[in-house]
């Protein structure tokens, strides 16, 4: 099978046609967070190119601000093609700052902005302790912050949409109540869920739109070359050709780069219909995992092989025994177990995340994972899968 690598689909072109339509409103200064991470990185490396790029303030953990600045071309840089310059970002630019320092949010250039888009968070599936610090507490002072900007058109908090939790049907809308910490399977949704309920009770007068993607694999272009993030754990489990999943199971799955199409569009979109929307591939887009199983025997060139066999959890211990004895590196199977156990939990819900609301913004559709699964897997051929999974457990 030959990949074209570096397509522009139409979807990447109607979302930017669409951003462009929405910069006519007027001008932006736009205050992102998270700009360092993945998801972050491409929706700077998304507004790169446009008017209101030179006027965005970066929140930026470092010792300086050009340091600051350079961390942030730095992360640009993973998701742009090969030998294209990197962006110029003055040092004006970068709040130097942790998310989590009590004054992150003191600086007076904050109040001139416009539009907030914060997506930074700790998303790791290790149960980490700062996960309730950094992604609920700093939450909640950026938007007290927030809330006396007297010029502030739209304060974006990127959430997920996993933070639905566990019981839902098999076509998940966006309910605007999230539930507890015990409908969650992993700490970081149950964060991000809190997060975005406290952001409504304690700060109803802010103009908050809450964006919530669906599991974010790859980039639909560039592969895996920003981040090997969850495609690591699929591509273990086609190698395994056993989970406990049945083959019909879906997962909702879209590339980091229309995810962050679509924040920019619907951030600087003079008016929106809701105050939620899921930013998914929804009941058109999804893949089955038998569909997933059989575009990677493509990618390897191998043929039908054997069926794939649904087995219980505790069979998932010794699979990732026997995967790491065979592996071609040490790796750490403790962890592999574990990555699959919750794997395993998501993927057995069976969810599809409602897509109807960012199509009557006027989004076009997510492209679906089967069209770029072999751009991922050719990028990710070069990097071993211990730096693989540490994307997921830091």
């Amino acid at each position: 099978m030959v990949f074209n690598l570096f397509p522009r689909s139409k979807w990447l072109r109607d979302t930017q046609d669409l951003a462009a339509q929405t910069r006519q409103a007027g001008p932006a200064c736009i205050f992102l967070t998270g700009a360092t991470g993945f998801v972050g990185g491409a929706i700077a490396a998304a507004l790169a190119d446009t008017g209101n790029f030179k006027e965005m303030l970066f929140l930026v953990r470092a010792k300086s601000a050009a340091e600051g600045a350079q961390r942030v071309r730095q992360s640009i840089a993973r998701f742009t093609q090969p030998g294209a310059p990197p962006p110029e970002i003055s040092e004006r630019q970068v709040i130097v700052a942790d998310l989590s320092d009590a004054d992150a949010f003191a600086d007076p250039r904050l109040d001139t902005v416009s539009h907030v888009i914060h997506s930074a968070a700790i998303t790791s599936f290790a149960d980490r302790p700062d996960i309730w610090t950094v992604n609920v507490d700093a939450t909640m002072r950026l938007a007290e912050r927030f809330s006396r900007v007297a010029g502030l058109r739209r304060f974006v908090y990127v959430g997920t949409a996993m933070a639905c939790g566990v019981a839902r049907g098999p076509v998940v809308t966006e309910t605007l109540h999230l539930p507890l910490e015990r409908a969650h399977l992993v700490p970081y949704t149950a964060s991000k869920a809190r997060a975005e309920n406290q952001l409504r009770e304690r700060f109803p007068e802010l103009p908050l739109v809450a964006l919530r993607p669906s599991i974010i694999v790859g980039h639909s272009a560039l592969g895996c070359k920003p981040s090997a993030s969850i495609f690591w754990l699929l591509k273990v489990v086609s190698q395994l050709n056993r989970f406990v999943c049945p083959p019909s199971a879906c997962l909702d799955i879209v590339p980091v780069d229309y995810c962050a199409s679509t924040i920019v569009a619907l951030t600087l979109k003079p008016t929106l219909a809701f105050p939620v929307y899921h930013i998914s591939a929804g009941q058109d887009g999804s893949a089955t995992v038998g569909e997933l199983l059989q575009a990677f025997r493509q990618t390897e060139a191998s043929g039908q092989g054997q069926p794939y066999q649904r087995v219980t959890e505790a069979a998932l211990k010794q699979m990732a025994q026997s995967f790491g004895a065979t592996a071609q590196e040490t790796i750490n199977t403790r962890m592999l177990h574990k990555a699959l156990m919750l794997y395993g939990r998501f993927s057995r819900l069976n969810y599809i995340f409602d897509q109807r609301r960012i199509l009557s913004e006027g989004m076009p559709p997510a492209p679906s994972f089967l069209d770029y699964l072999g751009r991922c897997d050719h990028s990710a051929r070069g990097l071993t899968l211990k730096a693989q999974m540490a994307c997921d457990f830091k």
